[in-house]
């Protein structure tokens, strides 16, 4: 009796806590679902209730990684490329180019302390002493001539020629190239190796020798590996070939090289070698004492994985079997540091997956499961693996654990909207750090980037974590609240249009155009598309006009264009876009047959809601060929000074990889993207990021010939779709009801810009004691109700705000004179002007910094 009444009195004092903590699961439940669902502004509410409770704890890994990241980073530098840890983990190496060639920075990780700046490239590490060693271009008159005469030899026409350039520009540099050696500790410099003949890499082994890899001049095709004792040079390597990838084994008495597709491993006393043919992707452990490689033999690919003793063995000639083999495509094999266990990709139908494989075993676990490429496995540790995941311009980085398969991701950005590609990955010899060049502020316009070290023994606290939502909940409702007002004067006609998109006829021009297979220009199917978008143009109520040109010799294709003509300056233009060709290969589903139906569908809908300013609808060819078609448009409008203001441009807009209905804004104008971004929450079920994109799309066409005027959607995140650019870009991975999310929003968004006014002409600031004169050109548009000025100090605070109607008696012409401005704010101009339904603000400021 006694011990039930114990239990009583414990289970009673359990239940408030045991309730409390059911209360507490319940509401990240709800968290969650509203992230999912695209209601920032509540999950970020509820987020920090949880972070302010008894809970805090229990949820702050979960709120850390679902907001961005969940260990300490470290901003290194604002543009660094190919970064190399030393062996000890306590430096970092890093590439800036700049006007004068490439530096090499060296910093301290831990305070990002910078050591050094060397004149040069492939910086090494020594790693028994606090030398380093690295390539330096002599500059010349010879050296010039010499890479000009290769331009102009070589002039690439396509990808193959531009890499044979680039190799022979890589050859040539070489020649005028030398190795110098610098002590981080007194900065004393020497120059280690003068002669020219075409240094291209250097290297040390374990014991603190150096290595370097040159071409011979004299021996053309022909490089080979040097020693360096005592001041003097030994030529390690012989024959014929470039010997390439060089890597030092078992403690470095084995090196190991590629040449002419050969794997060759050589006894570094004996002068022994070993010779793997048709080998693919050697590597090695992090200790040096295995290797492994993937081998091709009848449409079978194997993973091999051999001992560097064994392998260098006089007696061991046979390969031994493979660790796992395949008759679809493998890459990237990846040893753990004590090599027993191997990593590599494998093409899992349309796209990478990455498996693990134990050595002794061969048991094979399939580590990610992903719709999007999973890419470039590097091992942390036994148990832990660095993943990459998506296409090319645009990667993020994810920890996978090998034992439970959980996966969080490591760098991403710490913002709600703005997406951050990664380009490059390099783990700290231990592990616990992961040095990420990356577009940190989503620019990827810019030619700088970032460089930052995520460390991975540092988890972020509670505190740190809250200012980071607070920050982010701060941003949301300061964009909604911004895009709730600008829209307010017509909110009730946009919705009214955007009602009438349908899922239903989207799928329809889906079909119809999928069924002519690829659209590319020399296809039939090019032909076909623009005759079926001309007459679904005719049967809403337009008279297309057709560009026709020749894109290619011989070869005819036309742009598509529809005008919706302006009530009340018809003369000034907007433009909707997108491109209906394909590649080659494939029926392009995604590329770009979802944008081209998002965009016949705004033509639809728009059709009997003409704006005040003039509205086109593109539809261009040649895209794939190289923006062919866009150019063309850009020339005639150009040619035929068209008045153009503003422009969207959407490409690959259907495709999702998980429940979300979401998209990334590809923009050069900011103030086009949060216009965008309030489109899309206030009228449709399209969740919005961010990226300033637009190099290598229709977009940079616009942007080359009237500059910053470009918005538009894409594919999220960027390019996540492992079917682009494939014959298995088809419509049965399109989600249609994404097409016409994206479709809403295009048409809300080019209701607002045609409603409003433009950005204002150049604005100049001069100052005349305490007072500044503002001055600007334009407006183009009619009815000018006001211009409204504000002030930004150097943090961004709002310092004044003035108001001035055209018909002020103290309002000079386009000027206004300020009071009370301090030097180095910004000045912010923008034209409202009069609607049907009230005064609407113009979708971008004209800016000015004041002296």
């Amino acid at each position: 009796m006694r011990i039930r009444v114990v239990l009583m009195i414990l289970i009673a004092s359990l239940t408030p806590a045991l309730a409390v903590g059911q209360a507490a699961d319940a509401q990240w439940e709800s968290i969650v679902q509203a992230w999912d669902e695209g209601d920032f502004i509540t999950s970020l509410e509820g987020m920090q209730q949880l972070l302010s409770g008894p809970d805090a704890g229990r949820f702050l890994d979960r709120i850390a990684l679902i907001t961005g990241e969940r260990y300490q980073t470290t901003a290194i530098d604002p543009d660094g490329r190919n970064p190399r840890w030393s062996p000890d983990g306590r430096f970092l190496a890093y590439e800036v180019p700049t006007d004068q060639g490439t530096v090499t920075r060296v910093v301290r990780v831990e305070g990002a302390q910078v050591l050094a700046t060397v004149s040069g490239a492939r910086l090494q590490f020594n790693p028994t002493s606090a030398e380093v060693v690295y390539i330096a271009l002599v500059e010349s008159a010879e050296l010039d001539e010499e890479l000009a005469e290769a331009r102009q030899r070589l002039q690439p026409r396509d990808r193959a020629g531009f890499r044979r350039l680039q190799a022979e520009m890589a050859r040539i540099q070489a020649r005028h190239s030398i190795l110098r050696l610098r002590d981080l500790r007194t900065d004393e410099e020497t120059v280690l190796h003068a002669s020219r003949i075409g240094v291209f890499d250097a290297f040390y082994d374990p014991a603190g020798k150096l290595h370097f890899a040159a071409y011979l001049n004299d021996v053309p095709g022909t490089g080979d590996i040097w020693a360096i004792e005592d001041g003097v040079s030994r030529q390690v390597t012989d024959g014929p070939g470039v010997k390439r990838d060089p890597m030092m084994l078992a403690g470095g008495t084995v090196l190991g090289y590629t040449v002419d597709g050969v794997f060759v491993l050589q006894d570094l006393a004996t002068g022994w070698k070993r010779e793997f043919q048709g080998v693919e992707s050697p590597v090695a452990s992090a200790d040096g004492r295995t290797i492994a490689f993937l081998a091709n033999d009848g449409g079978v690919t194997s993973l091999h994985v051999m001992a560097v003793t064994d392998a260098i063995s006089t007696e061991v000639q046979t390969t031994p079997p493979a660790v796992a083999s395949f008759t679809t495509r493998l890459a990237n094999p990846a040893l753990s540091t004590d090599g027993s266990h191997v990593a590599f990709q494998m093409m899992d139908r349309e796209n990478w997956e990455v498996y693990v494989a134990t050595v002794d075993d061969g048991d094979l676990v399939r580590l990610t499961s992903d719709d999007q490429h999973d890419l470039f496995p590097t091992f942390l540790s036994p148990r832990s693996i660095l993943v990459i995941k998506g296409e090319g311009r645009h990667r993020r980085s994810f920890v996978y654990d090998l034992e439970t398969r959980h996966h969080q991701r490591l760098f991403h950005n710490n913002t709600i909207r703005t997406v951050s590609p990664e380009y490059t990955w390099a783990v700290s010899p231990d592990g616990s750090m992961v040095a990420i060049v990356s577009e940190r502020d989503g620019d990827t316009i810019s030619p700088e980037r970032s460089l930052h070290v995520v460390d991975l023994g540092q988890v972020l606290p509670v505190d740190k974590v809250q200012q980071r939502v607070g920050a982010q909940l701060d941003a949301e409702q300061q964009l909604r609240e911004e895009g709730a007002r600008a829209f307010e004067p017509i909110a009730a006609d946009v919705q009214a249009v955007v009602a009438d998109v349908s899922r239903t006829r989207i799928y329809e021009y889906e079909s119809d155009l999928f069924a002519f297979g690829s659209k590319f220009i020399t296809q039939p199917g090019n032909a076909s598309a623009i005759q079926y978008i001309a007459d679904k143009l005719r049967s809403f109520g337009y008279e297309p006009e057709l560009q026709w040109f020749e894109p290619r010799p011989g070869i005819r294709s036309a742009n598509i264009i529809a005008t919706l003509r302006g009530t009340l300056d018809p003369h000034l233009v907007y433009v909707i876009s997108s491109h209906f060709d394909s590649v080659e290969r494939g029926p392009g589903a995604d590329d770009n047959t979802s944008g081209t139906t998002a965009l016949l569908e705004a033509a639809r809908v728009l059709k009997d809601h003409p704006m005040p300013r003039t509205i086109q609808f593109a539809f261009f060819t040649g895209e794939e060929a190289g923006l062919l078609g866009s150019r063309h448009f850009v020339r005639e409008a150009v040619a035929n000074d068209l008045q153009l203001l503003g422009a969207l441009n959407n490409d690959m807009v259907g495709y999702a990889n998980d429940a979300r209905l979401d998209n990334t804004i590809r923009y050069s104008n900011a103030g086009i993207r949060d216009i965008q971004h309030a489109a899309a929450f206030l009228f449709t079920d399209l969740i919005t990021y961010d990226a300033k994109y637009y190099k290598s799309t229709d977009a940079h066409a616009y942007y080359e010939a009237y500059g910053d005027i470009v918005g538009g959607i894409g594919s999220y995140p960027i390019l996540a779709n492992p079917h682009y650019h494939q014959t298995h870009d088809v419509l049965e991975t399109i989600n249609h009801q994404l097409v016409a999310e994206v479709s809403k929003t295009t048409v809300a968004t080019i209701m607002y810009m045609a409603s409003s006014a433009a950005r204002l002409g150049s604005v100049t600031a001069d100052r005349s004691g305490s007072d500044v004169t503002i001055a600007w050109s334009g407006p183009l548009e009619s009815g000018i109700a006001n211009y409204v000025l504000f002030v930004w100090d150097e943090n961004g605070e709002v310092e004044q705000v003035q108001v001035y109607k055209p018909e002020d008696p103290e309002f000079a012409p386009r000027s206004a004179t300020l009071s009370g401005v301090s030097a180095g704010a910004t000045v912010g101009v923008k034209t409202w002007v009069h609607g049907a339904t009230g005064v609407i603000g113009g979708w971008d400021w004209a800016r000015v910094i004041v002296p």
